[in-house]
């Protein structure tokens, strides 16, 4: 399993976001709140699609500068067409599953991911819990070494199974009913999504509903994470099964500091606190033994409970006001009172896409 030492996530996580001179192909180079390069590397031109995103697409320019909607224009909808990527290049596949800290609002039955919209639909950035990019946008249009084609699963509320934690609310689409999703849908590599074990990775996020819906609970807490577990990683086996090799695992964040938390008791926060360090422990254990028994595999951990935890720590470092507030403001960490703001999650896109995964995969 990839994975990097508390002593270097302290290290990494301690930079900001740095703005890079130019665009690569594909990336971001514009849009609503974007402080990063506004011009695209030679060969490449940077296209407006809507006010939220702009991307370095082909183009025969030696740099493009972001380019702005008309005067009149005042639709927030890309009218920018569908188009597939020239031979000489060739996108990868992320299939992401989770809960509301990576949803970005994709509906499998409409438009499929395509060069002039990565994440397919919604229109760039998708819909994000707090507003603006999430992590998942971050690292489809900006930290990533390739052209990457997102098929993102993940559903606000989601539990791994809604038989052993129900979630909010009964509509919610489980981790269970989005691998069942892609098992209907493009687990057969269909023409429309031509992708193989060797371009595709596979996320997933979860645990932070399962946590936070039960930790009060009676019962074995660390029994339940066994049975959380398990059924989990019964998913992933399908993954496997279907053709994934190549696997991301995120832990649980520390939400018993998230604000919705500190208005809590402190017992109740140690509780939940002590329920996320049994799981977490857990899962990297799962992780392992997934790895040894099956062939091929390569995994990754992105510890989001350190980084949440260091930059909890040390929220200035960072340019947030405090630990504690929350809003839309660019100097809050927490953009409600459960979810990071997307100006935090730019953090998270930025380390896993250049320090978990790397130059690894791909």
């Amino acid at each position: 399993m990839m994975r990097i030492s508390s002593a270097s996530l302290a290290f990494l996580v301690g930079v900001l976001p740095f703005a890079l001179a130019q665009s690569p192909l594909y990336g971001q180079c514009g849009g609503t709140g974007w402080t990063g390069a506004t011009t695209c590397v030679a060969g490449s031109v940077c296209n407006f699609y809507n006010e939220w995103y702009s991307q370095c697409i082909p183009g025969s320019a030696t740099t493009s500068t972001a380019s702005t909607p008309p005067p009149s224009s005042t639709s927030k909808t890309s009218t920018a067409p569908t188009s597939t990527p020239s031979s000489s290049v060739k996108p990868n596949y992320w299939f992401s599953f989770g809960d509301s800290y990576s949803q970005t609002g994709f509906d499998i039955t409409g438009t499929l991911p395509n060069v002039a919209n990565p994440i397919g639909n919604p229109d760039f950035p998708g819909w994000s819990a707090t507003g603006g990019a999430n992590w998942v946008g971050y690292l489809t249009a900006t930290y990533n070494n390739s052209l990457l084609f997102t098929y993102n699963y993940a559903y606000g509320g989601a539990t791994i199974d809604a038989s052993l934690v129900a979630p909010y609310e009964s509509t919610v689409l489980s981790l269970t009913d989005q691998v069942n999703q892609f098992l209907t849908t493009v687990a057969s590599k269909p023409t429309s999504t031509p992708w193989t074990s060797e371009n595709s990775l596979f996320s997933i996020w979860i645990g932070v509903n399962d946590i936070g819906n039960s930790y009060y609970l009676s019962g074995d807490r660390s029994a339940f994470s066994d049975t959380l577990l398990n059924a989990y990683f019964a998913l992933v086996q399908k993954l496997y099964n279907a053709g994934g090799r190549n696997f991301l695992f995120a832990n649980v964040p520390p939400i018993d500091r998230s604000p919705l938390m500190l208005a809590q008791s402190t017992d109740a926060q140690a509780l939940e606190k002590s329920v996320i360090g049994t799981f977490n422990t857990k899962l990297v254990a799962k992780i392992n033994s997934f790895a040894a028994n099956n062939t091929g595999v390569k995994t990754f951990l992105w510890d989001s409970n350190a980084q949440f935890t260091a930059m909890l720590n040390s929220p200035t470092t960072y340019g947030f006001a405090d630990a504690t507030s929350y809003g839309s403001d660019p100097t809050m960490f927490w953009g409600n009172n459960y979810h990071p703001s997307t100006y935090a999650n730019k953090f998270f896109g930025q380390t896993v896409g250049q320090n978990v995964l790397g130059k690894t995969i791909w």
